[in-house]
């Protein structure tokens, strides 16, 4: 397998200002985050709103840099390059957004959006590039004469995969696709999450898949990363993670998937209660502590790091 991209405690701070006469306080949106992707598979990154997932997605797609840690794009660091590694780098890993519409100028056709990067990255003639666009059409499914359309002309799927060719356009190594189905009919996320693997199979793309929904990510990763309130609580193979999850965390997000069985709804383990800590002030120790049914006074005292149990990697004093 080819590694293709390599995170190294990534960490991320923003400096959130307080008034005029004091100074900022620090949000830590990203905390010793560190994962390896080779090409062709997928990792999943899974959590609640609030818990990093997007931050971490614009690391890895370059649009900010890390406050601290590594990061690796086929080999070559990434982590503060020069604008010129900057520009060659981005060729090599590109995104789709969760919104299709609000990730497409409206103005534009859609044959000058997915032209847009050749037009910048490449030398190919206008002939070349319009024969690059309708190839790239017909490989997400559409007509060669969509390309002169607008994207209020299309329906919600047909904008997504319009994102998805744009995305890749440049034959990229790596896709980010942050929760790329969530503002689409149950119907058509099938649809798109097909293509998704399709095109990763024929492209041999490593994909970053950004999700809050655990029945489309037991689908589609072959590797899970579980983030809370910026920091990693467990990571495992897809198989590993859903047979026999290990942080209490990560079981109470299984426990909150729908369930048809009414014996598997009444064996359930008790929902999450209380909320989600501010990032500004999170508790000491295990973030997870103010929620967790397995709290004590070490937890509280004592940060829990990554250990390897059982082929899973669990940030959790009890977990076994």
């Amino acid at each position: 397998m080819t590694r293709v991209l390599e995170a190294e405690a990534l960490g991320k701070i923003y400096q959130v200002p307080r008034g005029l006469f004091r100074a900022p306080r620090p949000l830590h949106a990203v905390d010793g985050v560190s994962f390896t992707l080779d090409a062709g598979k997928t990792l999943a990154i899974v959590g609640e709103s609030g818990c990093g997932k997007s931050t971490l997605a614009r690391q890895v797609t370059l649009i900010e840099s890390p406050s601290s840690g590594r990061l690796l794009i086929d080999g070559k660091d990434a982590t503060a390059p020069t604008p010129a590694e900057r520009k060659a780098l981005r060729r090599a890993v590109q995104m789709v957004f969760q919104n299709p519409y609000g990730s497409l100028n409206p103005r534009r056709t859609i044959g000058a959006a997915l032209a847009e990067p050749l037009v910048i990255n490449t030398t190919l003639s206008a002939a070349e590039r319009d024969a690059a666009v309708a190839a790239m059409l017909s490989r997400v499914g559409l007509r060669p004469e969509h390309a002169e359309r607008y994207p209020h002309m299309f329906s919600g799927g047909q904008r997504q995969r319009i994102a998805i060719a744009r995305a890749l356009m440049l034959r990229p190594r790596i896709l980010v696709a942050d929760e790329p189905v969530s503002a689409l009919d149950v119907s058509v996320q099938a649809q798109v999450l097909n293509l998704l693997m399709d095109l990763q199979d024929e492209m041999g793309l490593a994909m970053v898949f950004i999700s809050h929904d655990l029945g489309v990510v037991r689908f589609v990763a072959d590797e899970v990363l579980v983030m809370y309130l910026g920091r990693p609580v467990e990571q495992a193979p897809a198989a590993t993670l859903f047979e026999s999850p290990r942080h209490p965390y990560t079981r109470a997000l299984l426990a909150a998937r729908p369930k048809i069985d009414a014996d598997e709804r009444a064996h359930r383990p008790p929902p999450l209660t209380g909320e989600l800590p501010s990032p500004l002030n999170p508790p000491s120790g295990c973030v997870f502590r103010t929620r967790c049914p397995l709290a004590t006074d070490r937890c509280a005292a004592e940060r829990p790091e990554l250990r390897e149990i059982a082929g899973a990697k669990v940030a959790c004093h009890f977990a076994t």
